[in-house]
């Protein structure tokens, strides 16, 4: 296929490395930065002749008028995003124009009736790690108990229970006030170094975030609060009862304590990732859902 990508570049873990994997595939990509004017978008549509038009939530005043003239050149158009909208605060932006792409992709994979009732053509496709960097490095431990991502207001629990892992273990918190404190290889050096990696997502039933497999394709051993689907989708996680504080301690004292089977997982799940989760895989199952 011809894809025109609208979206952001200058960053790996924008969508850069999403178009890389579109290009594993042998499909030819046209980038098109997401602050282009209307009529640059429109002329690049023109001289590229995509099939399909690709977006994640393109904020531009005149997303819209883009969808509408690629509609009236039979052109699809795409939104693929990777965040949770039904039940949470970002709820109302289902009403901005992304949402009125020809397919909606999402990682939710527990809201159907929803989707179908606002009319919108949605299919659940997993976030993928960029297949170069799902790596296994070696490292000397550094870190007991750690936890990658940004300080949440509206996750409570999270918060309580990253609280209470730090009054017991002293948790190692990369990234509290800054989402790009530490990205792409850097990652995998920092779980190389790392015992315990501590995961979570916003919970709704069947979503969970890439924290998930950016953690277990770079070589993390992760403990994650259960959620519905999440052990199907990866099978050697290692979770705890949701809420369940005594639960996750008691697992983290234990794969502290024990780092032969600790490593074991970690192989597992990286090799599992590298199977079923690396980017061009998941660009795979949005094409063959067009």
């Amino acid at each position: 296929m011809r894809i025109i990508y609208i979206a952001k570049f200058n960053k790996m873990w924008d969508e850069e490395y999403i178009a890389r994997g579109f290009e594993d595939l042998g499909h030819t990509v046209g980038r098109v930065s997401e602050s282009s004017e209307y009529r640059q978008i429109i002329a690049d549509i023109e001289v590229f002749k995509p099939d399909v038009v690709i977006f994640a939530k393109f904020r531009q005043v005149f997303a819209q008028d883009v969808i509408d003239y690629c509609k009236s050149k039979s052109i699809k158009t795409v939104c693929w995003v990777f965040d949770l909208y039904w039940g949470y605060n970002r709820e109302h932006q289902l009403k901005t124009p992304a949402f009125n792409a020809d397919y909606v992709f999402t990682t939710d994979g527990g809201n159907d009736d929803r989707w179908k009732e606002r009319g919108i053509r949605h299919n659940c496709v997993r976030q993928g790690i960029y297949k170069p960097e799902c790596l296994l490095e070696k490292g000397e431990k550094i870190y007991d108990v750690l936890f990658v991502g940004s300080f949440n207001p509206y996750n409570k629990e999270r918060n309580r229970i990253l609280d209470l892992v730090n009054a017991d273990f002293s948790l190692k918190w990369i990234g509290k006030n800054n989402d790009n404190e530490v990205r792409g290889m850097k990652l995998n050096r920092l779980y190389a170094e790392t015992k315990v990696v501590v995961g979570d997502s916003v919970y709704s039933p069947h979503y969970w975030s890439n924290r998930v497999v950016e953690t277990l394709g770079r070589g993390g051993f992760m403990i994650h609060a259960e959620v519905e689907g999440l052990k199907e989708a990866y099978p050697h996680l290692i979770t705890y009862k949701r809420g369940d504080y005594e639960d996750l301690k008691s697992k983290i004292e234990y794969y502290l304590k024990n780092d032969q089977e600790r490593e074991k997982i970690i192989k597992l799940n990286h090799k599992w990732v590298l199977d079923n989760y690396t980017c061009d895989k998941q660009c795979e199952k949005l094409c063959q859902s067009l």
